[in-house]
Parts: C-alpha cells; structure tokens; sequence
C-alpha cells in the first residue's frame, strides 16, 4: 500500500463525521493490513535467531551486509562487463591474464544450468570453492554420509543479465557482487549425487546441509569469506574476502 492511499485513508478518517468506535475500528483495520505488508521485508531485521528452517534441516543465518560484500568484490575482482557479447569478446584475454577461471563441475559440487550468469570466477574465488568443497567432504566422512555435492546456482554476472534477474527477483540489486566475479551461490535446497550412468540427481539429505553451512561458518571465522543466507533464492551467497 503506498503513501498516497494511506493519506487519502487517514484523510478520509479526518474528513467524515465518524462515530469514534467506528474510527477507532477502521484505524486498527488500517494499521493491521499496513503491518502485514512490511512484515516481511523487515523480518530479518527483528529476528534474532542465529538459524533459519529448510524443511526439517536448520542452516545458519549468515548477515554480512551487501556493501560488505561489494567492499571485497571490487578489491579481488574484475570491472563489471556490461553484457555477454562484452564478455564473449573480452573472455580469451580475461583467461590468457589470469582474471577469470571457467567453473566446471567437480568431485565436490556441480553447477546447475545457468539462466543468468555465466560460469567463471576470479582464480582466489575459485579456490574457496575447492576449499568449501575439501572441508564439506571431510565432513561427511567424519559422519559416514555420503559423497554428495555442493550446488552452485550462480556465477559471474554482467550488468545486462543483473537486470534481466531484476526483473523477476526482487532481491535483485544492481550493485551486486556477482559482477566482479569473486561471488557465488551455493543452494541450501538440496545436494547432487552421480548415479551408475553418471548422471547427476537432487537429493536432500538434512544432516549433510546442516554440515554445509557449517562449513561455510567455519571459513567465515577464518575470515576466509563474507556470506548472506537469502530466504527467497534459499541460498549461501558468498564473496570470497
């Protein structure tokens, strides 16, 4: 509800002789609906839990800032590439120098079909990868789980598909890490698991995410990396530090 109808309501409130009771009523009516509206964009900020629910596995609730995550961006990665053809262009010459590193599936995490970004990463980004991806095996071994993957949903961005993702995310910004390539997504909704054909296959093991994330805590202690836990896109969103 924007400010123009809540004045007209309140004006309305003012203009009408109204009986109080009746007044009263259509006010606390008024304050209801505007709580239920904001409620949810603010209640990350009043919730003190440490931890968020994901069926019936609980992850970490990380809380670095976006302008913390956009401090270590832009001191490790790349300048933002304006679109994909920019990038197509500039890609040989981004990997002959050593700025960027393709993201290709590995023994530790797979990547999804990207519909918005494109897969590489600063080398230093890189390796916090493999590095999650070490550290979250040793973990399921230590707990005789299996060897499951990580899921990356997200990768480098260019302005143009920053955008694009505006238009159906609103958590979207656009000052977002994923345009310096040192920042990823990794899913909280499920892991991968290679089949006898090699295929991969979503699976959802509760004990093994809870490991996940943390993992993930660890490396932050270390001050190895800087994350958010976003509720809508379910997901560890990670610059590297």
């Amino acid at each position: 509800m924007g400010d123009n109808s809540s004045g007209s309501f309140l004006t309305l409130l003012r203009r009408r002789k109204l009986k109080k009771p009746v007044k009263r009523f259509l006010t606390g009516v008024f304050i209801l609906i505007a709580l239920i509206i904001l409620f949810p964009l603010f209640r990350g900020l009043f919730d003190p839990s440490d931890e968020i629910s994901t069926g019936n596995t609980r992850v970490h609730r990380f809380r670095d800032l976006n302008e913390v995550h956009l401090r270590y961006a832009r001191s490790n990665g790349i300048s933002p590439l304006a679109s994909k053809k920019v990038l197509d262009n500039k890609l040989n010459e981004l990997q002959r120098s050593k700025k960027l590193v393709k993201i290709e599936e590995t023994r530790t995490y797979s990547v999804d079909k990207l519909t918005h970004s494109h897969p590489y990463l600063v080398p230093k980004a890189r390796k916090l990868l493999d590095l999650i991806g070490e550290r979250f095996q040793q973990k399921l071994k230590q707990n005789n789980l299996e060897n499951y993957q990580f899921r990356i949903t997200s990768l480098l961005r260019t302005q143009e598909s920053q955008r694009s993702l505006g238009f159906s995310n609103v958590n979207a910004t656009s000052k977002s890490a994923h345009l310096y390539g040192t920042t990823f997504d990794i899913t909280y909704k499920s892991l991968s698991k290679r089949n006898l054909l090699g295929r991969n296959r979503k699976v959802h093991d509760g004990t093994a995410i809870r490991l996940l994330s943390e993992t993930i805590r660890e490396l932050q202690k270390e001050r190895r990396l800087v994350v958010v836990t976003e509720r809508k896109e379910a997901c560890f969103h990670i610059t590297v530090r």
